[in-house]
């Protein structure tokens, strides 16, 4: 069985990360109090990094950061799995975890069964939109398009994404993609009513790495095009993360063969730890 290299992204301290034996990553540390967290934490601002750009690129910049900083010291058939700090890829059919017992729940090794390239977790659905917040949030669409106030099974990828992001963002950034992506993406998004969520997954180096390179390719020119848009707010000041999201699912079904598999939210007992 093959051992799973585990990184895990947080944007800040908790004790029971300490236990978990897993790679733990600081994300924007550039802008954080380092004081308490501990030495043996990776932190993104360290290397080669974009730790300062956190605020816009999310988890971005930790993905950045071991894109640049770890994978060159793997072999290419290794396996990383990257986990957020309530998230965590667990074992199978293992229920009622925990803070307190997930070190041992923690999925360590891949299934040997393993005739997929990715493991990622299950699809979310768009279809169920509330109409009061699709009335609220999508005047310029439903103008442009009345049916979808009537189907909601029209709540494509693209049309969630103006609702939630910002009106036309997400079609404006898939012109600057690469030849051999743009159309697929256009059709990926305007066609398609879920995607693989969270930017958590397990999979070998060899297909990680072609997916930072074209991510990174893209998301630094929408850095630039969107220069003159003031990011606030939970639906933009991640732009970039969002962007990435739609992209990483995008890119995991045009070339990889998945399988899904369960991970664990945990709740919020994190926060009395």
């Amino acid at each position: 069985m093959a051992h799973i290299n585990h990184y895990c992204i947080t944007g800040k301290y908790y004790q029971y990360l300490d236990k978990i034996n897993l790679n733990i990553v600081l994300s924007g540390a550039a802008t954080k109090d380092l004081k308490k967290i501990p030495t043996s934490w990776f932190k993104d601002s360290t290397e080669i990094n974009i730790s300062k750009k956190n605020k816009n690129f999310g988890t971005l910049s930790t993905h950045y950061w071991i894109w640049k900083n770890r994978l060159d010291l793997m072999n290419d058939d290794e396996w990383i799995g990257i986990n957020h700090y309530r998230r965590f890829w667990i074992k199978k059919n293992v229920t009622n975890i925990a803070v307190s017992n997930l070190k041992e729940n923690i999925l360590r090794e891949v299934p040997t069964d393993n005739d997929f390239d990715i493991i990622l977790p299950e699809k979310i659905f768009l279809e169920n939109l509330k109409l009061s917040k699709l009335i609220k949030k999508g005047f310029r669409n439903y103008i442009k398009n009345p049916g979808i106030l009537f189907d909601r099974g029209k709540i494509n990828i693209n049309l969630h994404f103006d609702l939630f992001h910002g009106y036309n963002l997400l079609n404006t950034a898939a012109e600057h993609l690469e030849k051999d992506d743009m159309e697929d993406f256009k059709n990926y998004i305007n066609s398609e009513y879920s995607f693989y969520p969270l930017q958590i997954f397990i999979a070998k180096k060899k297909h990680i790495i072609k997916l930072y390179e074209k991510t990174f390719n893209w998301i630094f020119k929408c850095e630039k095009i969107f220069s003159k848009i003031e990011l606030k707010g939970y639906g933009k000041e991640r732009l970039y993360d969002f962007l990435a999201e739609r992209y990483f699912s995008f890119f995991f079904e045009k070339n990889l063969k998945i399988r899904t598999w369960p991970y664990v939210l945990l709740k919020n007992e994190i926060y009395e730890i």
